[in-house]
């Protein structure tokens, strides 16, 4: 059987190529595209290796530990010892992950590997395995692709989560705890007393406030005014009209209800606050219902009044 040495090298340095450049995407670094083709193209040379007397040492795990702190070396350069060990780590996570992929590929498609002197994969054409160019040549673009927008995502969803809190809310004697998000943008305020505003779903809280409030809040949208309250209407004392912009849209009221104080559970620390108000919406604020309420900043500015180690 004849190999095409130069077609296998070709294979492998476009994988190693590719798993550098996950490693970057995945840990944020700063890729130059020549460093990348030079830690695959050192990475590729075990390939060649392996057809030359030096077979025997090139396939010592040692050695290969070697290239590998070689190929990271030259792909990322060292800046500080916990950063190269980062990019080490990762790189052989990928590298596991990737290699896991294709295996479970090649069982899928029921494929016939022969190896050539035990590491290198070729098929009786000599020129590697079709499944791995196929992987390369067309799996390369999509898995980039897809890594960079999945990473994102998750990077995206990780701050999300690191800005939700739970709030405890005490109208008299009634209580109501919800799950809220920290949201800077939020600054929403009374015109008035220059009360901070955070903006609630009124579908969470229909056992918690009279059931005319909320239906005032219909009466509100429809005439942009003052509703009309029985002298029966609980919490009318309350309420309160906040006028708001929202983007590409005219100014709008929304009804508010003040409440005795809230306890906010956030980052490890316990805030407690009463000089808020509740904006009432009937937008859903997250899809994947995270939240139910969007918290004003400077409800955090209240006292501390318990850490948790």
């Amino acid at each position: 059987m004849t190999v095409y040495l130069d077609a296998i090298w070709l294979l492998n340095f476009g994988f190693d190529f590719l798993l550098l450049k996950i490693t970057g995407i995945i840990l944020k670094r700063k890729m130059v595209s020549w460093r990348l083709m030079l830690g695959a193209f050192l990475g590729s040379l075990i390939v060649v290796l392996m057809f030359t007397p030096l077979q025997s040492i090139v396939a010592n795990p040692f050695v290969k530990m070697l290239f590998s702190l070689t190929i990271i070396l030259a792909a990322f350069g060292f800046h500080r010892l916990r950063v190269f060990i980062e990019n080490l780590i990762v790189f052989y996570v990928t590298t596991f992950s990737v290699g896991g992929g294709m295996l479970a590929v090649h069982y899928a498609l029921q494929v016939d590997q022969r190896f050539a002197n035990e590491t290198v994969q070729s098929l009786t054409t000599g020129l590697g395995d079709p499944i791995s160019w196929m992987f390369v040549l067309i799996g390369f673009p999509a898995l980039l692709y897809l890594s960079k927008k999945q990473f994102h995502a998750v990077e995206t969803r990780r701050f999300k989560y690191d800005q939700l809190a739970t709030i405890s809310i005490t109208v008299e004697k009634e209580v109501i705890s919800l799950p809220g998000l920290l949201d800077s943008g939020n600054q929403l305020l009374d015109p008035i007393t220059k009360t901070p505003v955070m903006i609630v779903e009124v579908d969470s809280l229909h056992a918690f406030i009279p059931q005319e409030i909320i239906q005032a809040m219909d009466s509100i949208e429809q005439t942009q005014g003052w509703p009309t309250f029985s002298e029966e209407t609980k919490w009318v004392e309350r309420i309160r009209i906040i006028p708001y912009r929202a983007v590409g849209k005219s100014t709008s009221l929304m009804l508010a209800i003040k409440p005795d104080k809230a306890v906010i559970h956030h980052d490890g620390k316990q805030y407690e606050t009463s000089k808020f108000l509740l904006g009432l919406t009937k937008t859903k604020l997250s899809s994947e219902r995270d939240y139910v309420c969007i918290l004003h900043p400077k409800m955090l500015q209240g006292e501390v009044v318990e850490q948790v180690s």
